[in-house]
């Protein structure tokens, strides 16, 4: 599993608060945070800018509702992690003064459309992406329920396929969500080998006698998208999704269970 790191947000979730408390400072503070995420969605790099504007969406709703604040403490594994509900720690704001309040909701009240309008950018490029990718599955269909096994794409053009393990694991405190991770295991050219005689040459699960049970899948998708900002997380995506539609949820707790393998 990835090493777990601090992410550093473009825009602080208290970016609003700076003092003196100033809508026209905020208001050109927020454009200035937009028009980098704006860029890199026109490049088709989706993340980790997507995550960042759903916490900032949540702030200008939850501060309009509750007067809170959300900060989370999670420590990222990988630029596409997304933050959960239950990591959200929420702070109530006080003690403004009236002039302060004032700039506070004139803050909000411009912030809520111009990030919702970005967000829209983006959540539309994340639906073309996203559609642009096929998951096939190769071999072992009556294992998925295992939660492990190999995915692998191929780029024609680079003559480069790259192959992942992936396993996927019960989210704890949770009833019906999963999260899915994935571990590079080879990069390269294959000079004609099958991607099974890859696999039996890397997997880094060669000491279970089951391994080669485990489910296969391939992905065809569009080369030109950035890789690591966009494409890997967007198998990610649909690959759990395709997994867990595929089995039971009372078949959830054989996850990361090689031994439970027929």
């Amino acid at each position: 599993m990835p090493r777990k790191k601090k992410i550093h947000f473009k825009l602080s979730p208290d970016w609003m608060f700076s003092q003196p408390l100033d809508f026209e400072y905020n208001k050109y503070t927020l454009l200035s945070f937009l028009q980098k995420c704006e860029q890199n969605f026109e490049d088709f790099k989706i993340y980790p800018d997507f995550v960042e504007l759903s916490l900032h969406l949540a702030n200008v709703q939850s501060l309009f509702k509750e007067k809170t604040i959300l900060f989370t403490n999670k420590k990222f594994e990988s630029c596409d992690d997304e933050i959960l509900m239950k990591e959200l720690i929420p702070h109530r704001i006080s003690n403004l003064s009236s002039d302060e309040d004032l700039e506070l909701t004139k803050t909000l009240a411009f912030s809520g459309d111009k990030l919702m309008d970005i967000f829209n950018i983006g959540k539309s490029i994340w639906s073309i992406v996203y559609e642009s990718t096929d998951i096939n599955l190769k071999k072992n269909k009556k294992n998925l329920g295992v939660g492990m096994g190999y995915v692998y794409i191929g780029f024609k053009t680079k003559k480069t396929v790259y192959l992942w393990e992936y396993s996927i694991k019960k989210i704890r405190g949770t009833k019906s969500e999963a999260k899915i991770y994935f571990n590079l295991i080879w990069e390269g050219n294959p000079e004609g080998k099958r991607i099974t005689t890859v696999i039996n040459e890397n997997t880094t699960w060669g000491e279970y006698e089951n391994q080669k049970q485990l489910p296969l899948f391939e992905v065809h998708s569009n080369e030109n998208f950035p890789f690591d900002a966009t494409l890997v997380p967007m198998i990610k995506r649909k690959l759990l999704s395709y997994i867990l539609q595929s089995i039971p949820k009372n078949d959830w707790d054989s996850f990361d269970s090689l031994k439970k393998l027929s």
